[in-house]
């Protein structure tokens, strides 16, 4: 029987009520006393002195990627040292199950050829045991991908599906949410997920629904399209009755961030009808995905797997790819590399394309295009393209969650240059809904209550009798991000000890992760 007594902090309790004094007893993984100082007695306990700390539930990353970089990196120093104790991966359409063919086998092969790992798993279950093996030290649920999910039936290719297609993969989506998947998740910009039809989510959804899972969307476009994205995600919550997640809400691109009015209308009278509608946000405003995006069509709507083959293989197809970036007008200095096993980026993770390109004597066109040719499916960068204002206004909104949009994440950049939100997002969170004068009590419900009322995550999200002993021990003055571009992975001030599951699981004091005890939470 393990046990531990905090005493002297200060506790915000996830309701989004005032915070109390109080000393907290965790006995078994679990919170089993929660009292005014001096009154707990429970013989033989150790203590720990909390006295001008604030104490709060675990953070929850409701927007995660980490379904890969767990299995490489489970300590997740980047998730842990900010505070986060839970996450929610398998977003965008891709998650790392199921595998039923080799095309999906392969394709996943190389999109994480840089974690060391082999898929070597079919389903959920499979997939959750290996991860169990590995003791990830954050807790994690997960969706299933969309587009992981159609690749196994049709693979990447754009088609619409056959009847007994649709019905395979409706069979195969209630398969992975029997076996414990909390929903599912659409990345509607990317292949092949963006060659859907309103038709064919309809009845997956209609699956999910019927099952009390959760619908999270990555729109089909979060710019020019944000509208009529935003409608086809609405039309299909309020049709199926499904309960919507809408991903790293944004307004992209300048000419786009007018329209942010129209978004929060739409959302708020979708709500007023009854739909279950909520967002998440990375307190930053450059957006990471593939460098591929810089691409034209016909490449837009190819994996990046198959961007690199057209790209190695055929010449004429490369020049012409070349002529159109080198003519696309991009502004290389708001595009930052992250990360690249080519070897034309070697040493230039961090850098704007503009510098890089700079440094290596080469166009900005032909810098990415060789690394785009080399190795387009391990190739990340950050984008700028959004406003600071719509940024504070979205994350104001009472509705919306923090999620990293992020990889677990080791202590060095072993495993890649991470975005700043790996190492920075809750903290930054904190830091631009205080600047707007929010009582810290209502941030901290949205980073833990809220997102765990929306994932149905029972007796997390709150520190109360009987929950269990997902904790953030912080310093409200010193809590901040440290972590830049050129810097990304360094931990957050101001986080003094984080427990999950009841277990220490990093100590703030020499930024260093204890204890690995987080589990793989499913579907109940």
């Amino acid at each position: 029987m393990s046990s531990l007594l905090l005493t002297g902090g200060l506790v915000y309790d996830g309701s989004g009520n005032d915070p109390f004094p109080a000393d907290l007893l965790l006995l078994d993984g679990k919170i089993m006393q929660i009292e005014p100082a001096g009154n707990v007695v429970f013989p033989g306990v150790k203590k720990q002195d909390l006295s001008g700390l604030s104490v709060s539930p675990g953070w929850i990353d409701v927007h995660a990627h980490s379904d890969v970089s767990l299995l490489a990196a489970p300590e997740a120093f980047g998730k842990i040292s900010q505070g986060i104790t839970t996450e929610v991966s398998g977003n965008c359409g891709l998650s790392a199950f199921p595998i039923l063919t080799g095309e999906v086998r392969e394709h996943l092969r190389s999109l994480y050829q840089g974690y060391g790992i082999t898929p070597d798993w079919t389903d959920f279950n499979s997939y959750a045991e290996k991860l169990a093996e590995r003791k990830p030290a954050v807790n994690v649920i997960f969706l299933c991908g969309h587009n992981t999910l159609r690749a196994n039936i049709s693979g990447y290719r754009r088609q619409t599906l056959s009847p007994h297609e649709l019905a395979e993969m409706n069979s195969l989506l209630a398969e992975m949410l029997d076996q414990g998947a909390v929903g599912i998740s659409t990345g509607l910009l990317y292949a092949p997920g963006c060659f859907s039809n309103e038709s064919e989510l309809l009845s997956l959804l209609g699956i999910v629904a019927g099952r009390g899972g959760i619908y999270a969307t990555h729109l089909r476009n979060e710019g020019d399209c944000l509208e009529e994205s935003l409608e086809e995600a609405v039309r299909l919550a309020e049709k199926t009755g499904v309960q919507l997640q809408i991903s790293h809400l944004k307004t992209a691109l300048p000419r786009n961030w007018n329209k942010l009015d129209t978004i929060l209308k739409m959302i708020a009278d979708a709500r007023a009808r009854g739909i279950s509608i909520a967002a998440d946000r990375y307190p930053y405003t450059y957006s990471q995905t593939s460098l591929s995006i810089v691409l034209a069509r016909p490449y837009d709507t190819m994996t990046d797997t198959a961007i690199r083959e057209i790209l190695r293989q055929d010449p004429v197809a490369y020049g012409q790819a070349l002529r159109q970036l080198s003519a696309s007008g991009r502004d290389w200095s708001r595009v930052i590399l992250s990360k690249s096993g080519a070897p034309a980026a070697a040493g230039l993770s961090g850098m704007t394309i503009a510098a890089a390109a700079e440094k290596s004597g080469k166009t900005p066109a032909d810098l990415v295009m060789e690394i785009l040719r080399d190795d387009a499916p391990g190739s990340m960068a950050a984008f700028g393209g959004m406003s600071d204002r719509n940024l504070v206004r979205i994350l104001s909104q009472s509705w919306v969650c923090c999620g990293t949009d992020e990889t677990a994440r080791p202590a060095d950049d072993s495993l890649g240059f991470s975005h700043p939100r790996g190492f920075g997002s809750f903290p930054e969170f904190i830091r631009l809904l205080r600047e707007q004068e929010i009582p810290m009590q209502k941030i901290i419900s949205r980073l833990t209550a809220l997102p765990a009322g929306i994932f149905h995550l029972k007796n997390r999200g709150e520190i109360r009798v009987g929950c269990y002993a997902d904790l953030v021990v912080f310093d409200e003055q010193a809590l901040h991000s440290k972590a830049d571009f050129l810097h990304p992975h360094t931990p957050a001030a101001g986080i003094r000890k984080v427990f999950v599951n009841g277990m220490t699981a990093y100590d703030g004091e020499i930024c260093q992760v204890k204890v690995r005890s987080g589990r793989i939470l499913r579907r109940e």
